[in-house]
């Protein structure tokens, strides 16, 4: 027999043992408890009338009740109990509370497995409240700026003895019952009770020590007494007593004295159309935000939808919009692919397609930055995040800011932003506060095309035109940080029957403003006719969801810790004052004032080259030959590619507003596409992307030779497909490094560009010498065909990094 054969022989002779043994122990155990005599079940526990502790009684024969310390608190609290204990209400309550400490029994600890359901089958509250023997304030902590009281922490010497019970029925595995009735007889010791403003308001009960605690335990197993268990059960009890409400063990409570906020809440709620009028809102004071370096100030905004905040950069503005979803059938209704983003200069995750269910919350074109909290980079973290959530998944997106600007709109209304956060005009009104600034736009490129866009659009308009809706913002002044910070601004906003949601932000200011906590509310909450002042404080949301599921904080392993209430605070006071004017019709949000659809008649289409480089109006994407199609009513311009989409997607509507300069032609023959597929192979064929050199000088060099070439349809295709091979004779590890040094160097190429162009697009827009406009026009063509071809080369490098991770990943797997 070999060693293998002995070793399973001893293990199935072990098991065997073991088995048996629990057999026969099992036997013995049902022979004994059958044996025993049937016991009566109370099927209700003896009613105990009201009655003072007789502490209290004697003092009140003495009349010395009026000069103890705890004496007219505790005379308060027996009246109370005395009226409400055989309320149905508290008697709900207490139920309600101890079905969920049955709960937890059944479902999160080892004796919970065997037990297959735990009722509550009858409850007395006692005879009297607990007798409170002292009470001194033990801890007093205030905020030395405000005078607020942070912590207070009350000591206080209880006894009881009131004789609170309760019965329990079990059902047992194996088809067994138990029943198992206690009784606290008495129960004294140091409490301790605490109220703190700390990270939130709440308040806290636990002993300082272990109580003395006295108990009568009565327990039935199949209907037959087990005394022997008693002993048993009042020393779990007293174990969770001690593991659960001993020091440094507490619960963090709210009620009856707070009320727990849920920041989230607003946004599920039903939102409705508002009535015109305007609304002041008035920032009082900000409290509890997190720790930072810099002032702070607060920025409001109304808009048709809810955000997080909005980013203005030199390559584009972005929203930062949460959305949460809901599963159906374990589906999300939600497609997305991996991209290169030239907006952001990398690799995003985006949105391909949306459920019908969803195009409220969830555009086409969005990018996925978070889920449930946790940071993507890749579509196969995507999946197993999404599958890892249960019915509700949360998600963080990033939508495209597309701002349009009306020809009328007057160059010296638009005053350059010194937030540094975003760059926004604003069309609201500032009272009370001289200090308060209001956003603006700057540097933002004038599109006008309505048709198929997944982005959320704006408009900015001159002043005299009042009939276009406008991008609301306003900031408080700038205050130091401190535990409460009062501002005391009031701002004012125009609200009209578009609006829903009124934005509010919390910012720290520096060289990159940090974002500390946002809240979005529904414009429905304040904007009610007839009303007067409404004041209420509302509870910042993290600025990262992934900050949700931190377990840093200090009180995150106690029960009851909300962590999303860790943020701050706004006390806000509104007023608002409707309008005569009836409230309009509300149109989409997606609209353009430039373009009115008079009919839903199709598109004109026709091919069209363009004397500078354009953009798409159906994708947003640049036209890189300037040969494209444009409608010949509504001048659309779009891709080759999109026309079909557009053409079944939109309808044209007639403009009248400035045309761009073209130059059209017929159509041309066929034999264009043909010499474009002949380029492209010799474009591989001749080393395009040239990355291998070793000096500083490798973009220059990459870039030369792009530029030296003609300007090809496919080029985007090839600079992917030949991306997969760049330093591919690199280790991995070496490959990926080596690409991230060439990306490093294009991004920097890439923001100096970028800052060029905009240095020479305000030139020609400032000059009035018709040659000097002449030559800036000239090197900003230059200039766009350099980002053309940084762009390009960009796509070629994240291509090789896309391919270089999926290596890796096959071989961790």
């Amino acid at each position: 027999m070999g060693v293998f054969e002995v070793i399973v022989l001893v293990l199935s002779s072990l098991i065997l043992g073991i088995v048996i043994t629990l057999i026969i122990q099992w036997y013995f155990l049902n022979r004994y408890i059958m044996k025993l005599p049937m016991a009566p079940v109370n099927e209700t526990t003896e009613y105990e009338p009201f009655q003072l502790p007789q502490s209290l009684l004697n003092s009140i024969k003495e009349e010395s009740f009026k000069q103890e310390p705890a004496g007219a608190l505790n005379y308060v609290l027996q009246f109370l109990f005395q009226e409400c204990r055989n309320t149905n209400k508290v008697r709900q309550w207490f139920r309600s509370r101890l079905s969920i400490e049955l709960e937890e029994l059944l479902t999160r600890t080892t004796t919970g497995k065997l037990f297959e359901a735990i009722v509550l089958r009858d409850l007395q509250l006692g005879s009297h409240f607990p007798n409170i023997l002292s009470v001194q304030v033990k801890d007093l902590k205030l905020e030395p700026v405000s005078g607020f009281i942070d912590e207070l922490e009350v000591c206080l010497d209880l006894d009881y003895s009131g004789g609170f019970q309760l019965s329990i029925d079990a059902n047992m595995r194996l088809n067994k019952t138990a029943h198992v009735s206690v009784k606290v007889n008495q129960l004294q010791g140091l409490a301790c009770l605490r109220f703190t403003r700390h990270p939130y308001s709440h308040w806290s009960f636990s002993f300082y020590n272990d109580p003395h605690l006295q108990l009568s335990v009565e327990s039935q197993f199949q209907g037959r007494s087990l005394p022997q268990i008693n002993s048993i059960i009042a020393s779990q009890i007293r174990k969770t007593l001690k593991r659960k409400h001993t020091l440094p063990y507490y619960k963090l409570r709210y009620k009856p004295f707070f009320i727990k906020n849920d920041p989230g809440a607003a946004l599920n709620d039903n939102i409705t159309c508002v009535s015109s009028g305007i609304l002041e809102v008035k920032v009082i004071q900000v409290s509890r935000i997190s720790d930072c370096i810099g002032p702070v100030y607060c920025s409001l905004a109304v808009d048709s939808m809810a955000w997080v905040e909005m980013v203005h950069s030199q390559s584009g503005s972005f929203l930062t919009v949460d959305a949460t979803l809901f599963k159906q059938a374990g589906q999300l209704g939600l497609q997305f692919k991996q991209e290169f983003v030239a907006d952001k200069y990398q690799v995003c995750i985006v949105v391909e397609s949306v459920s019908l269910s969803l195009t409220g919350e969830v555009r086409v074109g969005d990018i996925l930055v978070a889920v449930d909290g946790k940071r993507i980079s890749s579509l196969s973290q995507v999946n197993k995040y999404v599958k890892q959530c249960g019915e509700r998944v949360s998600l963080r997106l990033e939508r495209l800011l597309r701002i349009f600007t009306s020809p009328s709109s007057d160059d010296k209304n638009i005053v350059p932003s010194t937030e540094g956060l975003r760059n926004r005009r604003s069309s609201v009104e500032k009272t009370d506060s001289d200090s308060s600034n209001s956003t603006s736009i700057s540097d933002s490129p004038a599109k006008t095309s309505s048709h198929g866009s997944p982005e959320h659009r704006l408009s900015v308009t001159s002043e005299g035109d009042s009939e276009v809706p406008k991008l609301q913002v306003l900031t408080t002044h700038d205050e130091p940080y401190s535990q409460v910070i009062y501002f005391n601004d009031t701002l004012k906003f125009t609200i009209n029957s578009e609006l829903r949601y009124l934005n509010v932000s919390i910012w720290s200011r520096g060289e990159k403003n940090v974002l500390l906590g946002h809240i979005s509310l529904p414009l429905n909450y304040f904007c009610v006719p007839g009303a007067n002042n409404y004041m209420d404080m509302y509870s910042f949301l993290p600025p990262d969801p992934q900050l949700i599921n931190s377990s840093t904080h200090r009180l995150s392993s106690h029960p009851g810790f909300e962590p999303c209430l860790c943020y701050g605070d706004i006390l806000l006071s509104t007023s608002f004052t409707a309008s005569d004017v009836p409230p309009s019709t509300p149109h989409s949000s997606l609209s353009v004032p430039l373009i009115t659809q008079s009919n839903n008649s199709p598109h004109d289409f026709e091919r069209t080259f363009f004397n500078k480089a354009t953009q798409c109006g159906f994708c947003f994407k640049k036209i890189w030959l300037k040969d494209a199609f444009q409608c010949r009513d509504c001048s659309m311009t779009c891709h080759k590619k999109c026309v079909g989409k557009c053409s079944t997607l939109t309808f044209c509507g007639r403009r009248t507003s400035l045309q761009p300069e073209i130059i059209t032609t017929s159509a041309d023959d066929p034999e264009p596409v043909i010499e474009t597929k002949s380029d492209q192979t010799s474009l591989i064929e001749g080393s395009l992307f040239t990355l291998q050199d070793e000096g500083g000088d490798e973009v220059s060099t990459a870039l030369e030779q792009l530029l030296s070439r003609p300007y090809d349809e496919e080029l985007m295709d090839v600079a992917k497909s030949t991306g997969r091979q760049l330093f591919s004779d690199l280790a991995p590890t070496a490959r990926k490094q080596r690409i991230d040094e060439v990306m490093s160097k294009l991004k920097i190429v890439m923001d100096a560009e970028s800052h060029n162009h905009i240095k020479l697009v305000k030139e020609e827009q400032t000059t009035c010498d018709p040659a000097l406009k002449a030559k800036t026009a000239f090197l900003i063509g230059k200039s766009e065909e350099k980002m053309q071809a940084l762009t390009v080369l960009m796509l070629h490098c994240c291509a090789g990094l896309q391919d270089s991770q999926d290596c890796a990943q096959q071989q961790d797997l």
